[in-house]
């Protein structure tokens, strides 16, 4: 058999059935409590500056109506993206209404949002609708039990794409020989009921850092043998409750949980309604019958599909072979990706570091004099703190202050950074070189000369390893 083949050999829709329920249902959840939260407010209405990505410069935040709206357009196409009602138009809906959202301002930017957004994305050409759907009911024509295999293999890669990178990414000193930054993040949590005292020890931090990087380097194996997948699921399901004790980093836990649900059996699913089934007394005959006849391949005139054709499958390698590529472009740019930032974002680097640090801009006026503008003024708390670490958005703020002081009547007017950056518990020094004016630094793909060089110096345990001395 062929590759070609295998990719279009039938399988049971069961599982993307499922997982477009799950799917659609945490999102709706999701963005719901988003809305009542308050964060619309806090993120968007509040500030009056907002970071744009490079190249989508476009993309506006609306005013506080038009964000309820997007983000209720979000909720209701998520909504019906788990009841399979209208499918195509609501997955597209939501594809293009979240990653609008996302796109509004780069300070927000988590690896779990893009994840979404190319889940998303992919589901755009899947066909989960065709089984336990609104859309079934309405036009049974549609229905099937089986869909081609490339739909659920589709999935499954970008799953594993983004556990090999967040595992290859750990891979360094930091992460391995340092246990940082965990060493920073978990003494805080030492107040935790039962594991709390643990938190404060640094074996504990050493023990994570491992564990997290043979977890996200190995797990894709294991959910991939059968002999090993339940286990390797339990694995995924604690490391996740972990993380989200942890660290409360919304959603992303969830998703990871069900997104690994891709890796089981296509039919997986009809094997919980069997047992249901005789969990409420039904004969296990009758229960493997019906579980047997679902996985059957099915007669030539029920697929209700047809193969991928030959342009598909060059347009679905294509992407896959991006989604791979994408994340190595840091290798262009000399230095740490974790201190310049140039390819850190969309490359699966989760959790990797911690900066702290301080930030003024110094305006030289056309008259000669100096004015100091700290970023406060123009930034909410969160805002400072993600951008006061990423020099793009150090750029970006210096020449929205540029802009601001032409316009009053000072300009030209030259920006330079006073900009103090710790990495992982290293103490601060300078990020951004102060005698560069940023008014005249447009931003490109480039590597960024006017960024110093990362600190060579070693980090500093937060809490050091305490060992027992022998006599």
């Amino acid at each position: 058999m062929t590759l070609y083949q295998r990719l279009n050999q039938p399988l049971d829709i069961a599982a993307l059935a499922v997982f477009r329920m799950l799917f659609g249902a945490l999102m709706c959840v999701g963005t719901l409590r988003f809305m009542a939260s308050g964060w619309i407010e806090l993120f968007y209405v509040q500030p009056g500056f907002h970071f744009k990505y490079w190249g989508f410069e476009w993309v506006q935040v609306p005013g506080q109506l038009g964000l309820y709206a997007l983000y209720g357009g979000i909720a209701l196409t998520a909504a019906l993206v788990a009841l399979g009602a209208f499918y195509r138009v609501a997955i597209i809906g939501f594809w293009c209404l979240f990653t609008y959202a996302e796109l509004m301002d780069v300070t927000y930017y988590l690896n779990h949002y893009y994840f979404v957004s190319l889940l998303a994305l992919i589901l755009c050409f899947l066909s989960p609708h065709r089984a336990w759907s609104v859309d079934a009911l309405r036009k049974p024509a549609i229905r099937t039990l089986h869909l081609p295999a490339w739909q659920t293999w589709w999935l499954r890669f970008q799953v594993g794409v983004l556990y090999l990178f967040a595992g290859l990414a750990k891979a360094e000193p930091d992460w391995l020989l340092h246990a940082q930054p965990l060493n920073i993040w978990l003494p805080p949590l030492s107040g935790m009921p039962l594991l709390g005292p643990l938190l404060d020890e640094t074996w504990v931090h050493f023990a994570f850092s491992w564990f997290a990087f043979v977890f996200d380097t190995t797990i894709i194996a294991f959910l991939l043998w059968r002999v090993t997948r339940p286990y390797a699921f339990a694995v995924v399901v604690t490391f996740h409750v972990f993380t989200h004790l942890f660290f409360q980093i919304g959603l992303f836990p969830f998703i990871m949980v069900f997104a690994v649900l891709v890796f089981f059996d296509p039919g997986w699913p009809r094997g919980w309604i069997a047992a249901w089934q005789r969990w409420r007394g039904q004969t296990i005959g009758q229960a493997k019958g019906e579980a047997h006849e679902h996985t059957k391949p099915p007669p030539a005139a029920c697929g209700h599909w047809r193969p991928a054709t030959a342009s598909f499958a060059v347009l679905v390698a294509a992407f896959c072979l991006f989604q791979f590529l994408f994340p190595l472009r840091h290798l262009a740019y000399p230095g740490s990706v974790v201190w310049h930032e140039q390819g850190m974002r969309f490359s699966w680097r989760v959790m990797l570091r911690e900066k702290s640090g301080s930030l003024r801009y110094r305006v030289t006026l056309a008259n000669g004099n100096t004015v100091i503008v700290p970023p406060h003024d123009v930034l909410n708390e969160l805002q400072f703190r993600e951008m006061a670490g990423q020099p793009d958005l150090i750029l970006q703020l210096a020449h929205h202050i540029r802009d601001e002081f032409n316009r009053r009547g000072h300009g030209p007017v030259a920006v330079r950074a006073d900009s103090w950056v710790s990495l992982n518990g290293r103490r601060s020094v300078r990020m951004i070189d102060p005698q560069v004016d940023l008014a005249r630094v447009e931003p490109s793909l480039a590597p960024a000369e006017w960024i110093t060089a990362a600190p060579t110096s070693a980090p500093i345990l937060q809490q050091p390893l305490r060992l027992s001395a022998t006599r």
